[in-house]
């Protein structure tokens, strides 16, 4: 009898533990699948807007052909409000607890300028905020429409949105609509002005924010009140729409032209890739900051026209006026990095305005982005601003033509917050823009009789011209005093094969200690060191070796800035 009884008892036993096995392989099967995720994505969609109104929204999208946006409207339309997103984020981050304000401590304050976007675009980035941010932290949503095309946009959005989130109470819904475009740089300043939050995030219009990404900025916030953060941004692929991790060991920074650039992170000693970190300048448009501190810097300068330079400017401010930039890779948020502008610029100049030939070969958008750069050269950079001029020597003819702005001087920013110098920020910030000149003999366009040294196409198709000057595109050129080498902003140098019967220019990677890409300068003429000839133009816009010739004229190149006196 006891036998059978404890057969009985094993069985059951046996029963329960193979109940509690099936139980977590289930468990783990749900998880590795994502479906916890799918099932919290559904409720975050039924949170949103049903299906049939999203849809319904989606498809008075007026049809443009593909460049109009610069990304694959169609496969956008398509997608799902709020999609599944990978979590591309260190796995430590999911396992910290992030200590936060009380949030009537802590308002947020989102604002959103879109001009010419896909409505399925912006409705995505507008509901992946509302359904992954804490609800008791999003004060309200300021949208603000920099003259669409698409003129009913806003009033249909607003109808939906409106609808939607009614009970909830929150968030706070603004909308305006700019008749006339006036720009994204005008548009987040409006957009600051109308908000009443602790915090302003300004997040672009072509984005999808991942889960958790509000706590960490925001914990890095209540740490520091002067810093400003940004999330890393998860690159969104144009045509697929695919969401890929970002890159934790690249940081945001500036070249003399004032152009962007991916720069490198070098971790320091223990420093772990899920661990915050200082940023010379913040990438996509995408900053949290106190809506204190962004009001003591007066904003974006509201002299730089509709878009280009506004974040390199706001960057230096913030780190010359006791600020500072940090990327937090704890906090993701997905980005379309689009390849090119999807709006034209407005026309920049009266059209009886008499300018020097360089600007009248300067598009709308080339000669508003250098506008802008000059006056963020003019007013920050110093006794450094000869660099710039000398790599964008157009810049000196563009009028600047400052209208009055009675809250905007920046000699009156640098007194009122007690600025630091900009060579402060290379010594202490960004000291790649102190290397990228200190070991440098010349640099800026290379000019020949009029025209310029130009690399024209891509890998593997490069070509080696002689074009105008005139362009925002031509080839900047680095002649480097130690290795010799003539080098491009995309590390391609100028090189010869000296074993070759008859030498050839060509261009390849720069290498460290490569005798076919050492240049020495003579006077103004280019002498290869190995073969001692000289880069030459006998005819027009036909680059060769020839032996160097005293005083040849088509012999003779003139870099934009000798940083040395020539030999």
């Amino acid at each position: 009898m006891s036998g059978s009884l404890h057969r009985r008892l094993r069985c059951c036993l046996l029963g329960i533990m193979t109940l509690l096995a099936m139980q977590f392989v289930i468990l783990v099967l749900v998880v590795r699948l994502g479906l916890i995720d799918e099932l919290i994505s559904r409720r975050q969609q039924q949170l949103s807007l049903h299906q049939h109104e999203w849809q319904d929204f989606v498809t008075h999208t007026p049809d443009q052909p593909h460049a109009f946006y610069q990304y694959n409207r169609q496969l956008s339309d398509n997608l799902a409000a709020v999609r599944l997103l990978p979590t591309t984020r260190h796995e430590s981050c999911n396992r910290r607890r992030y200590a936060l304000p009380h949030a009537s401590l802590a308002k947020l304050s989102v604002v959103i300028s879109f001009h010419n976007e896909a409505r399925s675009m912006l409705l995505r980035t507008i509901l992946t905020l509302i359904s992954r941010t804490p609800q008791e932290y999003l004060h309200e949503l300021i949208v603000i429409d920099d003259g669409s095309e698409d003129v009913g946009l806003l009033a249909s959005l607003e109808r939906h949105l409106t609808a939607a989130y009614a009970e909830r109470g929150r968030p706070r819904l603004i909308f305006s609509r700019n008749l006339n475009r006036k720009g994204l740089i005008w548009s987040r300043n409006e957009g600051a002005r109308l908000a009443s939050g602790h915090y302003l995030l300004f997040l672009d219009s072509h984005c999808e924010v991942n889960d958790g990404w509000l706590e960490p900025l925001l914990e890095r916030l209540t740490l520091n009140s002067r810093l400003a953060v940004s999330p890393l941004l998860d690159p969104i692929e144009p045509e697929t729409l695919s969401y890929m991790a970002g890159n934790e060991l690249l940081k945001g920074g500036f070249d003399w032209s004032l152009h962007f650039h991916w720069l490198p992170r070098v971790l320091a000693d223990k420093e772990t890739l899920a661990q915050p970190y200082t940023s010379p300048v913040f990438a996509g448009g995408i900053l949290m900051i106190s809506r204190e501190s962004f009001r003591k810097l007066h904003g974006f300068n509201p002299h730089l026209e509709i878009w280009g330079g506004e974040s390199i400017e706001l960057a230096i401010k913030l780190w010359l006026c006791g600020g500072q930039i940090e990327i937090v890779p704890c906090s993701r948020i997905g980005h379309i990095f689009r390849a090119a502008h999807a709006f034209e610029f407005p026309p920049q100049y009266d059209q009886e305005q008499e300018l020097e030939q360089e600007l009248q070969q300067l598009g709308s958008a080339q000669a508003t982005y250098l506008r802008n750069s000059k006056i963020i050269a003019e007013s920050w950079l110093d006794e450094y601003k000869y660099l710039f001029y000398a790599l964008k020597p157009s810049a000196r003819e563009i009028p600047l033509n400052l209208r009055p702005v009675s809250t905007y001087d920046p000699a009156q920013i640098k007194a009122e917050l007690k600025c630091q110098p900009f060579d402060w920020l290379m010594r202490h910030v960004s000291p790649e823009l102190r290397l990228q000149h200190a070991n440098l003999s010349a640099l800026g366009t290379l000019r020949n009789a009029g025209r310029c040294l130009h690399v024209a196409g891509t890998v593997p198709q490069l070509q080696l011209l002689l074009t105008s000057c005139h362009s925002l595109q031509v080839t900047q050129w680095h002649l480097h005093h130690e290795s010799g080498q003539l080098s491009t902003e995309q590390r391609l140098c100028l090189a010869v094969d000296a074993a070759a019967k008859q030498p050839q220019l060509s261009l390849e990677p720069c290498r460290a200690g490569q005798t076919g890409q050492h240049w020495l300068r003579r006077n103004t003429q280019l002498q290869h060191a190995r073969t001692h000839l000289c880069l030459d133009n006998p005819l027009k816009d036909q680059l060769l070796l020839s032996r160097c010739r005293p005083h040849a004229v088509s012999q003779s190149f003139q870099f934009a800035l000798e940083m040395e006196a020539q030999s």
